[in-house]
């Protein structure tokens, strides 16, 4: 088994895959995709291997990767071809309407599914009737059940991890997982609807022990001193989110992790209690990455953010105080703009950076597939743009 995907900051997903693969068996190849269609070629012709999974993180890369699975056949690479990812699973119609060399795309969490499929292939038995799969037949695109997810992340074997850290200001760097899913509903992202389309808890959460024996034997194995949790939303909210976070943080104690690693999580602004950031602080972490897309009231409602602008400076101005390193997430335009919206936006980084405490940093809204704005766009006549590349027209012209 071969899988291809980006490796930055490792490719928690593909080492998923990887590892559950290898404990039934299967061992799997992890490829960078960024490797080439020649070098990946004659890695996979040496061994032709049963099954190729592609990890699509955007949809705007799916040119290059039907670049290299044209590239892959024109070789004589003769697998099986599948893909996953949240825009093949949300998309997997348009995916296979325009990607012909794929033969099945693994939809949601790909686990159990995956699994299946190279069980079924190793038999040479009939694999189109396993649940959590799409695939075309005659012009016609066929999914079939969606497959629940994961229920208990600790049964999973820990992610396979052959590549060297990166590092981070000299140190072994490292991404770990805490939880999947997200419990909100924002407009703009295919996160939530990624893990509601499919059957089950949206949102799981691993044993804190689970955590830091696993943060234990990347500091053993890699001498990782800097780990970068790649949580959708840390899981904070909540009495048990506190009950959780305040376990992990006696742990990290505990382990000696709070004495010689540091940490970075991403989550809402509306997390960031003094009393807890300080804690986490003292327990190692440095970085807080939040998603605060927009400075004025229109772009949060239409983003549905489910945030307020006071929610959002308090944030910031907590971290300020707690000395704890911050970035963040900002549409300076989105579908709702206006030449004031933009300037209220602008106001609010001068607001938040102008003492020079981080970047300014922003970027355009983009209609992702699978997310509801872009299907509110389509509605309204407004989606423009191709499937790589969807764009959308403000409704102030002098705006585009």
């Amino acid at each position: 088994m071969a899988l291809i995907g980006f490796q930055d900051q490792g490719n928690l997903g593909m080492g998923y895959l990887a590892a559950v693969l290898r404990r039934h068996g299967c061992p799997a190849a992890m490829m960078e995709v960024r490797d080439g269609p020649e070098a990946i070629a004659a890695r996979l012709l040496e061994r032709q291997p049963l099954l190729v999974g592609f990890s699509l993180i955007f949809q705007f890369f799916l040119p290059q990767y039907r670049v290299l699975a044209q590239h892959l056949r024109a070789a004589g690479v003769k697998s099986h071809f599948t893909i996953g990812g949240h825009y093949p699973s949300l998309c997997h119609d348009e995916l296979l309407t325009n990607f012909r060399e794929i033969d099945s795309v693994v939809r949601y969490e790909g686990e159990e599914t995956l699994l299946e499929l190279v069980d079924r292939l190793r038999a040479g038995k009939d694999w189109r009737d396993i649940g959590g799969i799409a695939y075309a037949r005659d012009g016609t695109v066929v999914a079939t059940e969606a497959r629940p997810l994961v229920a208990d992340l600790d049964a999973l074997p820990f992610p396979d991890r052959p590549y060297e850290p990166e590092r981070v200001g000299g140190f072994p760097t490292l991404p770990v997982l805490a939880s999947r899913g997200c419990i909100r509903r924002c407009s703009f992202c295919s996160i939530h609807t990624f893990y509601r389309t499919a059957p089950g808890k949206v949102v799981r959460v691993r044993k804190p022990e689970k955590v830091i024996e696993e943060m234990l034997e990347l500091r053993h194995s890699h001498g990782v001193r800097v780990f970068l949790f790649q949580d959708d939303d840390f899981p904070l909210w909540g009495r048990k989110g506190r009950r959780w976070a305040d376990e992990l943080i006696g742990r990290m104690h505990d382990s000696g992790l709070a004495d010689n690693s540091i940490w970075k999580i991403s989550c809402r602004a509306e997390y960031v209690e003094p009393e807890l950031f300080a804690a986490m602080r003292e327990a190692g972490l440095f970085l807080v990455y939040m998603g605060i897309e927009s400075g004025n009231d229109t772009g949060l409602e239409i983003l549905f953010k489910q945030m307020t602008i006071d929610q959002n400076l308090d944030a910031i101005a907590t971290l300020k105080r707690l000395d704890i390193t911050y970035s963040y997430g900002f549409m300076l335009f989105d579908p709702s703009s206006t030449f004031e919206s933009v300037r209220q936006n602008v106001g609010f980084l001068r607001r938040i950076v102008g003492d020079g405490s981080a970047p300014a940093v922003f970027s355009r809204m983009l209609p992702y597939g699978g997310t509801p704005i872009r299907d509110q766009l389509a509605k309204e006549g407004r989606l423009r743009g191709d499937l790589t590349h969807p764009d959308y027209d403000f409704l102030d012209p002098r705006l585009n």
